[in-house]
């Protein structure tokens, strides 16, 4: 999920463990972090929705209240004390994680739970805006930001509408079921080098860490993630306390052959990594994933070009701030009803395609690692 409002306090945290890959091993950057120059005037914010807050706020109390009903039982079953309260980032987060929870509900009730979703991620705008706004202030009364700060302000602004995204592919009347051939798995097994792609990248690598974690936390790199939330990783009752799905695809994909990248801080678009001390914002933020593979890697044009091994971030909102985060790990075909999803936050295997993201009206960015710089 996105992290952007978590990731504005950062902090020295050392592990008490040795990581997988540490800083001194990283793959440093060919080329130098460009300098990052941001004018008051450059500062895009985002959009809210119509009125003041608190009336907003009201107004959703009454129209979305079905789904905060749903919410309320579903937080009930999975046994999590979360206060249901629209400005209470907890709840903020566990109402997005139910985005892509397509198996936990009826077609009518997922309707409602994904409007609320679209609500939730609109109405977080009003504190980025607030954010913005601050360093826009500072700017504008010739304040110098420090270099963290602007690349922390850099990962803050929202997408351009303009940037390109991964559109649906033009025929989904193609189904799938469970018995059918998983296209990569019959590549593999009959025509194992295909599997390592020319930048060194293996997508059934990443496929099988991603099947040996889907419903676990490897403390080697959510050891971090569960402290900040005070939790201890081994308690499986608090993995709802923090958005993991970042953090999930990107130990994923760094098994499957991606490199480090070192940058200027943890802050930095350009950098990704898990090092000693914390990871980077990319490694663990949607919003700064997004930031770092759309250049890393691009953004596919089409689903058609995405494969097992391919990471994929969703917009709910399309407001241009990224809200999840997952991995393909099957592949039948080209249409998007073929590409199904694991994740982390909440956790499943292959419970839903890009089809179910396509059809809430969700914005979908795809990155082909087989093509990303290495």
């Amino acid at each position: 999920m996105n992290f952007k409002k978590t990731w504005l306090i950062v902090g020295t945290f050392a592990l008490g463990f040795s990581l997988m890959g540490s800083a001194a091993s990283a793959e440093t950057n060919s080329e130098k972090d460009t300098a990052i120059q941001i004018k008051a005037s450059d500062i895009q914010f985002y959009n809210v929705l119509p009125g003041k807050q608190a009336e907003v706020k009201e107004k959703a109390l009454i129209e979305h209240k079905d789904a905060i009903n749903l919410v309320e039982n579903q937080l009930n079953k999975d046994g999590i004390a979360i206060k249901t309260d629209i400005d209470n980032v907890e709840y903020q987060n566990y109402v997005l994680s139910l985005g892509t929870s397509f198996e936990l509900f009826s077609a009518e009730d997922m309707e409602k739970i994904v409007e609320y979703v679209k609500f939730i991620d609109w109405y977080e705008n009003y504190e980025l805006n607030v954010q913005l706004k601050t360093y826009q202030n500072q700017l504008k009364n010739n304040v110098t930001l420090s270099s963290a700060e602007l690349t922390e302000l850099n990962g803050l602004l929202p997408i351009p509408s303009d940037a390109p995204s991964t559109a649906p592919s033009t025929d989904n009347n193609e189904t799938t079921t469970s018995s059918e051939t998983n296209f990569d798995s019959f590549a593999t097994d009959q025509v194992s080098p295909l599997a390592v792609s020319a930048n060194g990248y293996d997508n059934i690598k990443a496929r099988d860490y991603a099947y040996s974690w889907w419903d676990k936390r490897n403390a080697t790199y959510s050891t971090y993630y569960a402290e900040k939330a005070g939790c201890n990783v081994a308690n499986s009752s608090c993995w709802a306390k923090w958005n993991d799905c970042t953090n999930f695809v990107s130990q994923a994909i760094y098994a499957g052959g991606m490199k480090f990248r070192t940058g200027s801080s943890v802050t930095s678009n350009d950098a990704w990594q898990f090092g000693p001390l914390m990871p980077t914002h990319t490694w663990g933020g949607a919003q700064n994933f997004y930031n770092h593979w759309s250049q890393r890697a691009g953004v596919a044009s089409s689903v058609t070009a995405l494969q097992t091994g391919d990471a994929v971030n969703a917009d709910f909102g399309a407001d241009g701030s990224v809200d999840h985060t997952a991995i393909i790990t099957k592949n039948t075909g080209d249409n998007n009803n073929n590409k199904f999803l694991t994740q982390h936050t909440t956790d499943k295997k292959e419970t839903s395609t890009l089809q179910d993201w396509y059809s809430a009206g969700y914005k979908v960015y795809g990155y082909e690692m087989d093509k990303a710089s290495n």
